[in-house]
């Protein structure tokens, strides 16, 4: 180093020591920043990087986030970079110039430059001050990862490799997944490029299902490659469901809204071979093919159910996964069990051998019309001549988004032969003075009594999305109030309120002088009645037609007992003479629809009533997106006060053995109180419940508190 002699105009005496210690200082100082300056106390600029500090590599395409601060000077700085300040040779920046401390985007160019990249911050208002970041070496590191699954089952390997291009490092990768602690692990944290190294899954299923696998290069940790894998409960070679044909319902919600499909598949040695279903979801309206997919049993013993229809509008890639909880050899609750849909349904053995059904049948559906408002109708289809409906003995009732349109008649009808899947067309032509266009409901016939239904969206009047079932009746055209009188029914209905939601369930018993008394919960999630639910008033009644139409009306009850708020139900039943029953509102408020079971031991339940091994639904409305989710699962009533078990939970992210836990209360009425743990949407410790008991094999339950709508159904495994 050079030094000169300064020579003073007036004569100071400076120690020499003092003198060194100030070169010392100014020389640090110009060895650690940034910046530039014009004088002592002339504007000067500093440059800021995050990351920090600056990366000696940054790749193609990446970025940084800049800051100039500057001090004593107003003007800012305008950002300029080199070789060739220009984007394709050294990048760009998301303003030209920012005022001191504004954070200012980089984004490296697409390809490698001639030369490193510097960033420079000038002064606007005097260009011989400036500063610059050191050089920056724009690499084009790619990481492709190869092998990996879309899906592995719980505690499952798989060997999966990154391959890395264009690192002169050759430094390889670091291997990471999240959700942390709960995504599984990795043979060895790091991993030379094309070299293996094993994952393995979880023990268990993570929250939503899916963990996210990462490879991030050594050299430059900006450079990652990532995948998404779906985690499987473990599920085993075993049949799941016997040998024979199946038809499966369901209704509930997709992305698109409301949601429902039917169909009918064969299962050989717990393949499914083939196929057909319909589906509609408001969007569409599809008939399909079931060209395969499987029924096997899952490490919980439910029944993991996939069907492949080969449409890619549907499902992932036309795969439709399910999941069942059987009751019986012939009988499963279901719920859809991917990210495409959540609902709820039943999964009914068909019977070997079918013809045209034939005479009379309570039928009711409900969705959404053309106009995505709701909408439920219900009646008696009475196909009194082979293939054809005259109109006689028929009726019908609808209720389009709270305009209800009661004892309507049909002119004319037809009803299709089934196909070997039991797929039948019905085509309805209600009366002109109805003023409704022609229904065509689509039907996959389990037996002689059962069909589920749904709507054909595309051609009929309401041009929706509709389902439903239809019963057959016995003792057509005979009903009376004989029917009905000195019985009682557990009723369960849910659907829109106008607007929002609301379930309901219910014991109501028909006295002999016409009038219904009994017990009613509902929950709307603003107003809930207590638990054990409210008592009917007086003034209640019910009128039954020759078809087993009934009408009740004036179903109130306290709802609030703070504040003295109370409600009104008018409902339509459909009878079907063997203790079932189909269900509509005909109110302006809300457009509800269910099922009623006739109760058996009322006035004697105890607690050993509720005692055994239960298959479980539920059905959650929920406050916040997706606003839906439905559930599985098997819980054991312990006949004293507790339940206990698991469900599989899907709210457009499936979650497999949700450990729930409850308890009861016993009531001679059928009507328990109680609460379940497991299945808040808001981690709550527990949530309130009342049981509703139509017999010891059946259960309703309603959630009557404010943290979701949940109506649960119970019915014991044989």
């Amino acid at each position: 180093m050079m030094f000169r002699t300064v020579t003073f105009q007036k004569s100071i005496s400076l120690p020499i020591a003092t003198l060194l210690m100030g070169v010392s200082l100014i020389a640090a100082l110009v060895a650690c920043s940034s910046s530039s300056n014009s004088g002592s106390n002339g504007p000067s600029v500093s440059i800021g990087t995050v990351p920090t500090p600056t990366p000696a590599s940054l790749n193609v395409l990446g970025t940084l986030s800049l800051q100039a601060s500057v001090l004593n000077d107003h003007g800012g700085v305008n950002w300029s970079c080199t070789p060739g300040n220009a984007p394709a040779t050294c990048g760009s920046f998301s303003a030209s110039s920012s005022p001191s401390g504004e954070i200012v985007g980089y984004t490296a160019p697409s390809t490698v430059p001639s030369s490193p990249v510097v960033i420079t911050a000038t002064l606007a208002d005097n260009s011989s001050v400036s500063a610059s970041t050191s050089a920056i070496t724009i690499t084009n590191i790619t990481i492709t990862l190869s092998a990996v699954p879309t899906s592995l089952q719980v505690s499952a390997t798989q060997s999966i490799t990154a391959t890395v291009a264009n690192d002169a490092d050759n430094a390889g990768v670091t291997w990471s997944c999240v959700p942390l602690g709960a995504c599984g692990t990795f043979s060895s944290s790091t991993s030379a490029s094309g070299a293996p190294v094993t994952y393995s899954a979880p023990a268990n299923v993570p929250q939503g299902n899916t963990v996210t696998i990462t490879a991030s290069s050594v050299t430059d940790g900006s450079v990652f490659a990532s995948v998404t894998v779906t985690i499987t409960a473990a599920v085993t070679t075993t049949p799941g469901l016997a040998d024979g044909n199946y038809v499966f319902s369901l209704a509930g919600s997709d992305f698109n809204g409301t949601y429902s499909v039917v169909g009918a598949f064969t299962v050989l040695g717990g393949a499914i071979t083939t196929g057909e279903q319909d589906l509609g979801d408001f969007t569409i309206y599809e008939h399909d093919a079931i060209t395969g997919g499987s029924a096997l049993i899952s490490a919980d013993g439910n029944v993991l159910v996939t069907i492949t229809t080969g449409d890619s509008r549907i499902g992932a890639n036309g795969t439709e996964t399910l999941d069942a909880t059987v009751v019986s050899p012939s009988k499963a609750l279901l719920t859809e069990f991917d990210s495409w849909a959540t609902s709820s349904g039943e999964l009914d053995l068909q019977a070997t051998t079918f013809s045209t059904p034939s005479g009379s049948y309570a039928f009711s559906a409900a969705g959404v019309d053309v106009n995505e408002k709701p909408l439920s109708l219900g009646g008696v289809i009475n196909i009194d001549n082979p293939g054809s409906i005259s109109g006689a003995g028929s009726i019908f009732d609808i209720n389009d988004d709270g305009v209800p349109l009661a004892a309507q008649t049909f002119a004319s009808g037809s009803v299709g032969v089934p196909d070997g899947f039991g797929l039948v067309d019905f085509t309805l032509t209600p009366s002109s003075a109805s003023g409704v266009g022609r229904i065509v409901l689509v039907g996959y016939v389990i037996d002689a009594s059962h069909i589920r239904l749904i709507e054909h969206g595309a051609v009929d009047v309401f041009r929706g999305t509709v389902g439903g079932s239809a019963l057959g009746q016995t003792g057509t055209g005979t009903f009376d109030a004989g029917s009905l009188s000195a019985s009682s029914y557990v009723v369960g209905a849910a659907g829109p309120e106008l607007p929002g939601a609301q379930q309901l369930a219910s014991v109501l018993t028909f006295n002999a002088d016409g009038s219904v008394s009994g017990t009613l919960s509902y929950n709307d999630l603003k107003t809930q009645t207590p638990q054990g639910g409210s008592t009917l008033v007086s003034g209640a009644t019910y009128s039954v037609a020759s078809t087993g139409d009934v009408t009740l009306t004036g179903l109130t009850g306290i709802a609030d007992i703070t504040t003295g708020t109370t409600f009104t139900y008018n409902l339509q039943l459909y009878l079907t003479g063997d203790g079932n029953a189909l269900v509509i509102s005909m109110d302006t408020a809300d457009v509800l629809a269910g099922r009623g079971f006739l109760q058996t031991g009322g006035g004697s339940f105890n607690a050993a009533s509720f005692s055994g091994s239960y298959a479980l639904n539920v059905v959650q409305k929920l406050p916040i997106p997706p606003f839906e989710r439905d559930g599985v699962g098997t819980i054991a009533a312990d006949g004293v006060a507790t339940l206990t078990g698991f469900v599989d939970l899907n709210e457009l992210h499936p979650t497999t053995d949700v450990l729930l836990t409850g308890t009861f209360a016993a009531n001679p009425n059928g009507v328990f109180t109680g609460t379940i743990s497991g299945i808040s949407s808001i981690d709550a410790p527990s949530d309130n419940f009342t049981y509703y008991l139509v017999d010891t094999t059946q259960v309703l339950a309603i959630e009557t508190d404010t943290d979701q709508l949940t109506l649960g159904y119970f019915e014991l495994q044989q």
